[in-house]
């Protein structure tokens, strides 16, 4: 039986993580909410699938990074045009206050000041949304009220890489909604025990219910710096978006919503649930969802392990063989292996870090990327010369400047290449033709069949 929806429900997106502990699957231009983790959807999808189940997908509103627009708008329109239809875009990475302050503004604008926000960051993975249904419509009579309502995930293990939620007396008036008496974020091994064995705390899930007025006016209680620069930088709502100021932006605070109001307010209440809840911020977080063997080991790809337990192992272009190891992380991709432990994701992040500070490709882009028109891979590139496969949508079109497709030479794999040259000459190429780029001209290559349309790009110079 589908859940039933709720009239006054915004669901909110939050799109802006790196996911840098993920590496190499995740990297700057497509961090792990755009990643296919787990099958044919991005978390990004399957966070938008989930949460507009309760609500109606036109009402969806994304916070996303703006360098990442064009990508989300892409997935998201992929499900449902409807689901694109709201979308603001961050010039920069500001924290979760902004992020919150600019999609309470928002909806404010556009659905009036009682609207409730389901703020739920597009990362994580929900396997028994139900219990999470639920818990939403007992925290909106709670939120309604003016409370600002977490979602607390029953504690199921010591773990020292989440924040806590203490738990204090039920809600008279909100039956299921407990009075939230404290945050603890990231304890240690022997505090997060001695919690568990206590009683009365959850893990904090990063969602949130919250009445567009009340969150909005503890903004301004307790983060008046952030919320007074965010409307500052935030243009009118037009045409389902709405374009920041750059600079106004960039000095917008930094800092996270639990920090900058969840923990010095008073009107926090907490709903317990066990959704079946990941924030899938590690391999180690990976290796717990996905299904193991004998042994232990979680397998994808090409991949073997013999002699050995506990190992995460990602293959996506070639055999990779483990012999005789435990408990490790290895994760390959067509550019770039990564072999750890398999819970040390803290190291990880800072490999990443080294590599972003060096200027590594590697840590910036995947070799197979995802674009508007269809996926670009790189095959070669060596000095004096590219070798790249340009996999074109139906209907797509690449628009390439005269600087863009100097020294460009195509080769017709699969389908139909409708090839526009500056001065409007438009020619026809099937598989096995080539055709060599005109020196000074821009050029357009459009599928002109309704199949995908491949092409082998050798770019010399």
């Amino acid at each position: 039986m589908p859940p039933a929806p709720i009239a006054d429900l915004v669901p909110v997106i939050l799109a802006g993580g790196s996911g840098t502990r993920l590496w190499p699957a995740s990297r700057a231009s497509l961090p792990k909410h755009l990643v296919d983790l787990f099958g044919a959807q991005s978390l990004l999808q399957t966070t938008a699938r989930r949460i507009t189940a309760i609500a109606p997908a036109g009402r969806l509103l994304t916070v996303a990074a703006a360098g990442q627009g064009a990508l989300v708008r892409r997935q998201l329109a992929s499900l449902e045009p409807a689901l694109a239809a709201h979308l603001v875009l961050e010039p920069e990475g500001r924290n979760t206050a902004a992020a919150v302050a600019l999609a309470a503004l928002y909806v404010a604008e556009v659905w009036g000041p009682e609207a409730l926000l389901w703020v739920c960051p597009s990362d994580h993975l929900v396997t028994a949304p139900e219990p999470l249904y639920a818990a939403v419509a007992a925290g909106a009579v709670a939120a309604r009220a003016g409370r600002l309502v977490t979602f607390g995930i029953t504690a199921t293990r010591p773990e020292t890489g989440y924040g806590y939620i203490a738990a204090g007396p039920p809600l008279a008036e909100a039956p299921g909604v407990l009075e939230a008496r404290s945050f603890v974020e990231k304890p240690v091994l022997e505090v997060a025990q001695s919690m568990l064995e206590q009683g009365g705390y959850s893990w904090n899930s990063g969602m949130f219910l919250l009445r567009a007025s009340a969150i909005l006016a503890e903004l301004e209680a307790h983060a008046p710096a952030i919320l007074a620069a965010v409307r500052g930088a935030m243009g009118p709502v037009c045409h389902g978006t709405s374009v920041l100021d750059p600079a106004a932006f960039a000095a917008v605070p930094a800092e996270p919503i639990d920090k900058a109001v969840m923990e010095r307010s008073a009107a926090v209440a907490v709903v317990p649930c066990a959704p079946g809840w990941s924030d899938v911020g590690s391999w180690h977080a990976i290796w717990e969802i996905e299904s193991k063997d004998a042994d232990s080991n979680a397998l994808g790809g090409d991949a073997r392990v013999i002699g050995g337990r506990g190992n995460l192992v990602k293959s996506e272009s070639r055999l990779v063989a483990l012999a005789g190891v435990d408990d490790l992380a290895v994760i390959e991709t067509a550019d770039a292996v990564l072999v750890a432990r398999r819970e040390d994701s803290e190291t990880v992040k800072a490999l990443v870090g080294g590599l972003l500070a060096e200027g590594r490709p590697e840590a910036i882009r995947h070799r197979h990327e995802p674009l508007l028109w269809g996926v670009l891979t790189r095959l070669v590139e060596r000095p004096g010369y590219a070798l790249r496969e340009l996999l074109i949508d139906a209907g797509a079109a690449v628009e390439l400047s005269a600087a863009d497709c100097a020294g460009a030479h195509w080769t017709v794999v699969d389908g139909t290449l409708e090839l526009s040259v500056g001065d409007g000459r438009e020619r026809r190429y099937s598989a096995g033709a080539s055709v060599a780029a005109e020196a000074g001209a821009a050029h357009r290559l459009v599928n002109a069949g309704d199949v995908a349309l491949r092409l082998v790009e050798l770019r010399l110079g």
